[in-house]
C-alpha cells in the first residue's frame, strides 16, 4: 500500500493498514493484538522488513491507538524502517478507556516491567521483527515507565529514550546496569519539571531528574560525574557521559518548551540509537 495512504490513515487515528499479511492474520484489525496481561497495537514499515523496533509507551490516560496518530513519532520511525509497537496502559479505573503504568511498582497492579517484555517476545514471533533491535520510549507517565524499565530491566531493550517522565520517590538505591538512556526534558516543563513535585495531593512524589541520571551513572561506571560532551546543535542542548563501562550510553536533551514530546525528536532519538545499539544482524 502506498506510503501516502498509510500516514493518512495514521493521522486520521485509527489503526493503519500498514501491517504486514502475517500482522493482520495475526491480529485482524480493528482489533489489538491480545495477550493474557493486556494488549498492543502494531506498525510495520510498508517497503521493507523491520530494522528496529520503537516501543512507545503513552502518557497517563492515553491510547495506544491514540498513540499510532502522533504523526512526529510514527511517520519518521517507519520512514526509517522501524516497526512502532505501542502497549496499551491498564485501566486506570473499571470502564475507563485510558491507561496507566504501574512505573512505582505498587503491589496488587499489573505487573508492567514483564507485560511490556511479553509484548516486544509477542512481537518478535508474530511480525519477525527484531528483538535485540528495541528502542523503548515513553512520554511523560509513560516516560516514568520507560524509566523503571531501564532502572530494573536493562536487557529488556537495546536503549531507553524517556521524554518528560522520571523516577519517583523515594528512588532506587540502585540500578542494574550497563544501560543505554537518552532522557528528553522541555526547559520550561511544570507538569513534570526536572526537579519533580509532589501529586495527588501528595501522596507520589516524582523524582529528581538529576538523581535519576546519578543513579545510571553508577549503574554504567562513569568516570566523572560531569558530563564529557557537550552537543548544542539543532533545537536540542545536548549532553553525554562517554567515559563509562562497555555497552553504557547515557545522555541528556533539553529543548525550550513545556510539557510535550517536541518535533525533531524522533529523528534525533532514532540517530542517538543507531550510534549506540547493536547493529542489526541477519535472521
Amino acid at each position: 500500500m502506498a506510503r501516502a495512504v498509510s500516514l493518512a490513515l495514521i493521522l486520521a487515528g485509527g489503526l493503519a493498514a500498514i501491517l504486514s499479511p502475517l500482522a493482520a492474520s495475526a491480529c485482524p484489525e480493528p482489533e489489538p493484538c491480545q495477550l493474557p496481561a493486556g494488549a498492543y497495537r502494531a506498525l510495520m514499515p510498508p517497503d521493507r522488513p523491520p530494522q528496529g523496533v520503537l516501543l512507545f509507551l503513552h502518557g497517563w490516560g492515553g491510547t495506544a491507538e491514540g498513540m499510532l496518530g502522533v504523526a512526529r513519532i510514527v511517520e519518521p520511525a517507519l520512514a526509517r524502517g522501524y516497526a512502532v509497537v505501542a502497549p496499551q496502559g491498564a485501566p486506570r479505573r473499571d470502564g475507563d478507556a485510558g491507561g496507566a503504568w504501574n512505573a512505582v511498582a505498587e503491589p496488587g497492579r499489573r505487573d508492567d516491567v514483564a507485560f511490556l517484555r511479553a509484548v516486544l517476545d509477542d512481537a518478535s514471533a508474530r511480525f519477525a521483527v527484531p528483538r535485540g533491535r528495541v528502542l523503548a520510549a515513553g512520554f511523560s507517565g509513560g516516560g516514568m515507565m520507560v524509566w523503571r524499565l531501564a532502572c530494573d530491566a536493562p536487557e529488556s531493550a537495546a536503549a531507553f529514550a524517556p521524554i518528560a517522565g522520571l523516577l519517583w520517590r523515594p528512588l532506587p538505591v540502585r540500578c542494574a546496569g550497563p544501560v543505554r538512556l537518552l532522557h528528553a526534558h522541555g526547559w520550561r516543563d511544570e507538569i513534570v519539571p526536572m526537579e519533580g513535585r509532589a501529586v495527588a495531593d501528595g501522596r507520589l512524589v516524582q523524582g529528581d531528574l538529576f538523581d535519576g541520571l546519578a543513579l545510571l551513572r553508577a549503574a554504567n561506571g562513569c568516570a566523572a560525574d560531569a558530563p564529557d560532551l557537550h552537543d548544542g546543535r539543532g533545537p536540542f542542548l545536548r549532553r553525554f557521559w562517554t567515559s563509562c563501562a562497555p555497552g553504557a550510553a547515557l545522555g541528556l536533551a533539553l529543548f525550550d518548551e513545556g510539557h510535550r514530546t517536541p518535533e525533531g525528536w524522533a529523528g534525533m532519538a532514532l540517530d542517538w540509537f543507531e550510534e549506540v545499539a547493536p547493529p542489526l544482524t541477519a535472521p
